[in-house]
């Protein structure tokens, strides 16, 4: 069962929306009821106050059907109405009162911005017929504003109370039009219910509404800048699908002018301008191209020199497919100083070595750097294997005669043979060089004619001073 104070609400709620038309202007000033209407008007107006809502309602009720403009100086009447039914509409339980309710408050907006625009309401601000104009057109933005917010109207007839709200001239649109306005730009255009053309038209009005309070300064200044910010976020969803690269110009080109040596932000104008189809011919975007260039060809270069600096051994390999055999040594030597990690270093005293013998000739220091890489990780053939090389190499200059050259490519082959010892992973190698200069060892008959013996311990002499075992063919 309704209780009675909800139909005391029902029945001033039918009278509301049923007798009251729009543009009803009426003042008390020449109304017989008068002295009701200021005493109603003074009794709603402190039980709001109170925050007595259903006395506030039941005298603002008799105030307004006798006054709708009060004295003809003041909105109270809507606006307070406006209020209350927001009040009653948060405790209203069934979709029908709820439906009625947010007839009425509309209504209530509609009415207040059409008393406006007739002059019917006098404002001591307001001198020509533009500024009322302008005044009604921010009472329709808040309509719009609550239609949104809080009445969940449909998005069609709250997109027209939004534009309504526009037409009285940008530097007339209030900070909490935007952000909603957008929501529904943007949901309508993304559901096929609004045009890529009316979209634009929107969002240009919105942008200069924005722009003109903004700049106009003001108190109310730093909303209009976050409220802008908001609704720019928003349309951002979509302006690639409503505008060109004209309006991508003059977006990001005063961004670029704020930051012009910005590398970061080049980078991004750029880039941005191309995605959104403009020409790279285009002036601007030549500008860009050029600076960016230059920026990342700088910005190449103080990274390479960063990592040359900290990595001496990569710059060691490329100074070496370079050709460059003594600087890529200067490297390894430099990156030997600053590397703790045995088997790092092992690999660049190898390397050292290698160049040394196979690209300098540098004979005794590639045994000596190639013995330093072995000490350095045990169980690694190349090192032995190198050695056996140099030895193989220097048989000939160090081994005076052929019986000497030959006892110095048995040191070879000692290393050969001790490298496949250690480590199997050069077995390959190590047999095949085996195979190449187990011919050379020294005859039988060379051996006895000199007076040695196969087994003896013999010396190669020269600057290789090692010990080997004659073994003979």
């Amino acid at each position: 069962m309704v209780a009675s104070k909800d139909i005391v609400f029902l029945f001033c709620l039918s009278l509301l929306t049923g007798s009251i038309g729009y543009g009803q202007c009426e003042t008390w000033n020449d109304s017989p009821q008068k002295e009701q209407a200021e005493n109603a008007h003074s009794n709603y107006r402190s039980a709001l106050k109170m925050n007595d809502i259903d006395l506030a309602f039941a005298e603002w009720k008799k105030a307004y059907d006798i006054a709708p403009a009060a004295d003809g100086m003041r909105d109270f009447h809507y606006m307070d109405g406006v209020k209350l039914y927001k009040e009653k509409f948060k405790k209203a339980t069934d979709d029908a009162t709820k439906n009625e309710i947010k007839q009425a408050i509309i209504r209530l907006y509609d009415e207040c911005a059409s008393c406006y625009e007739a002059q019917s309401i006098k404002l001591t601000s307001c001198s020509d017929a533009e500024c009322y104009k302008q005044k009604a057109a921010q009472v329709r933005g808040r309509k719009a504003f609550d239609m949104y917010y809080e009445l969940n109207s449909p998005y069609e007839p709250n997109l027209t109370a939004f534009e309504a709200s526009l037409s009285a001239g940008p530097d007339q649109v209030e900070y909490i039009v935007f952000e909603p306005a957008a929501n529904i730009i943007v949901y309508q255009y993304k559901n096929n219910k609004l045009d890529a053309q009316k979209a634009r038209a929107l969002h240009e009005k919105l942008v200069e509404a924005a722009d003109a309070n903004i700049e106009a300064g003001g108190q109310y200044k730093a909303y209009y800048e976050s409220a802008k910010a908001r609704m720019l976020a928003k349309f951002s969803e979509i302006e690639s699908d409503i505008f060109d690269c004209d309006y991508f110009k003059s977006k990001l080109e005063p961004r670029y002018n704020e930051s012009p040596d910005d590398p970061d932000m080049v980078k991004y104008v750029f880039n941005k301008l191309l995605q959104e189809g403009c020409d790279k011919d285009d002036p601007f975007l030549s500008k860009l191209k050029t600076e960016y260039e230059k920026y990342a060809a700088e910005e190449n270069a103080r990274i390479q020199a960063e990592f040359e600096a900290n990595n001496p051994g990569v710059v060691a390999n490329r100074l070496y497919r370079e050709g460059d055999f003594e600087g890529a040594l200067d490297k390894y030597a430099l990156a030997l100083e600053g590397e703790e990690d045995p088997d790092k270093r092992a690999q660049y005293y190898f390397n050292i070595a290698s160049i040394e013998f196979r690209k300098l000739g540098r004979l005794q220091n590639a045994r000596t750097n190639a013995l330093k890489a072995a000490e350095l990780r045990s169980g690694w053939g190349q090192p032995y294997l190198l050695i056996g090389d140099i030895y193989a190499k220097a048989a000939k200059s160090c081994g005076g005669d052929a019986w000497g050259q030959r006892i110095v490519i048995l040191a070879a082959l000692d290393k050969y043979l001790y490298a496949r010892s250690i480590d199997g992973a050069v077995d390959e190698e190590a047999n095949r060089k085996i195979g190449i200069y187990s011919s050379n060892k020294p005859s039988k008959d060379d051996a006895f004619m000199r007076g040695f013996k196969e087994g003896q311990e013999i010396s190669t002499g020269c600057w290789i001073a090692e010990r080997t075992i004659l073994r003979v063919q």
